[in-house]
């Protein structure tokens, strides 16, 4: 079993999405591509070299930054009916696995455990391989750390990771949705001194990445979530009963606030697009707009960046002061889980704009997409002669052939060899075949690429 970590917004959410391959027959999973810009390149490039056999999209749960890419990534790899496997409520899902069910990959072993607490249709995903055992546990377990309980309850957190995951073998590997190892063992140390959590503290002050270095039994050695049973934590938490120290550990994680201090004074923000916004695929004039938005509302605090941060409380305000509020309130929640995962009280300015350029894209989305339809329609009616004019056209058609290449050429007075017509056919349609001409989509396709569109 070969694992590839994709690491996706890094610097604000720190998601993680998993290629996951089974060495023998080259058969393949991806989990969690929430983020198809930073997957499907990777994605494209072991298909097109043969390196993988795609057989499926799994999710860890529904939030929108673990399933919220399924549908965009399938159409991105044109693999439209590629089966989706997740929780109920994910979207596009086509199949979920019962608590225990099975199924392969190639060679690997896959079990479903359900975890329901995060959100209700929260799956971590067993995976064994000969002596290779893996578990990927989206949002449910992190490393030295545990999700928010969105749609659950202490019970039902301490079923999930002191039941369900602590009961598989000690030397199964962790794979969590998100990199927030630093911050939780922050928290950790706050509340027990071991030598595990001092250790892993060591570890992340030097690691940017931690998935895939520890174990379950690591775990229950750094993760006071996982040690509810623990006399010294027991003490620190006031409670006893295991369900009651696991609720009192969230509320304490939740209200945890690192010492700060205040920074320099904030530079004026450069008025042409930076190298963020670019990231984001958003202009000079929304950039300034959402930077002018966030310092109205911000703090300075020292050790973040010269934006400040803004107070948990006033993300909504300042979202509905650029025009882009949350559209329900699940989605709240779930910009709050997203850019304040641990409950700091606090939102850095990098994070809060990925949301806002996030915001901006599906605000412009719907008349985007009504524009594009209509600039597509009218080029390729350039060449196949539909409505624009064209002598070559009896009547409207689904592709454009050799004979509209030679056509459009000779009007444009371009001496093109056949052999160069030839091969913008088969780049464009994939190598179908010369007499199979470009169909609509295709034609879509090369001029996203040629960066008509973003």
């Amino acid at each position: 079993m070969h694992i590839q970590s994709i690491p996706m917004w890094v610097g604000s959410s720190n998601n993680y999405a998993y290629l996951v391959k089974d060495d023998k027959t080259n058969d393949a999973v991806i989990i969690d591509p929430a983020n198809p810009p930073e997957v499907t390149p990777v994605l494209q490039k072991a298909i097109k070299g043969g390196e993988i056999n795609l057989t499926a999209i799994v999710n860890t749960h529904h939030h929108w930054d673990h399933a919220g890419g399924n549908k965009q990534l399938l159409g991105d790899l044109g693999l439209e009916n590629l089966p989706i496997i997740g929780g109920k409520n994910c979207d596009g899902v086509t199949k979920t696995p019962g608590h225990g069910e099975s199924f392969k990959i190639g060679s690997i072993a896959v079990k479903a455990l359900h975890t329901p607490c995060h959100t209700q249709d929260s799956i971590c995903w067993f995976m064994q391989d000969g002596e290779q055992k893996v578990v990927f546990t989206g949002d449910t377990l992190f490393i030295s750390g545990c999700g928010k309980f969105f749609e659950g309850n202490a019970e039902e957190m301490h079923n999930a990771l002191n039941k369900t995951l602590a009961s598989l073998p000690d030397d199964t590997v962790v794979f969590p949705g998100h990199e927030y190892t630093k911050s939780n063992v922050k928290f950790a140390a706050s509340v027990l001194q071991n030598e595990a959590i001092q250790k892993l503290q060591a570890f992340a002050e030097n690691n940017k990445e931690t998935q895939g270095k520890f174990t379950i039994g690591d775990e229950k050695k750094h993760n006071v979530f996982m040690r509810v049973e623990d006399p010294e934590i027991q003490k620190v938490t006031g409670e006893n009963e295991p369900v009651a120290v696991m609720a009192k550990l969230r509320e304490m994680k939740n209200n945890f606030k690192p010492p700060t201090t205040a920074p320099p004074a904030t530079d004026v923000p450069r008025p042409r697009a930076s190298k963020l916004a670019k990231e984001h695929n958003i202009s000079a004039h929304e950039e300034r707009e959402i930077r002018e938005a966030f310092s109205l509302f911000a703090e300075p605090m020292r050790g973040h960046a010269k934006e400040g941060v803004i107070p948990t409380a006033d993300v909504r305000s300042c979202l509905v002061a650029l025009g882009i509020p949350p559209a329900t309130r699940q989605e709240q929640a779930e910009f709050v889980e997203i850019l304040d995962p641990e409950g700091e009280g606090f939102v850095d300015f990098e994070p809060f704009f990925a949301i806002c350029a996030l915001k901006y894209h599906q605000r412009g989305q719907q008349g985007g997409l009504d524009e594009r339809r209509r600039e597509v329609d009218e080029a390729f009616s350039l060449f196949t002669g539909a409505g624009a004019g064209g002598a070559a056209a009896a009547g409207p058609r689904d592709v454009i052939t050799i004979a509209d290449l030679k056509r459009v050429a000779s009007v444009l007075r371009e001496d093109i060899k056949d052999e160069v017509l030839r091969d913008m056919i088969l780049e464009a349609n994939g190598g179908a075949g010369v007499g199979k001409g470009v169909k609509r989509e295709e034609f879509e396709e090369v001029m996203r690429r040629a960066g008509v569109w973003r």
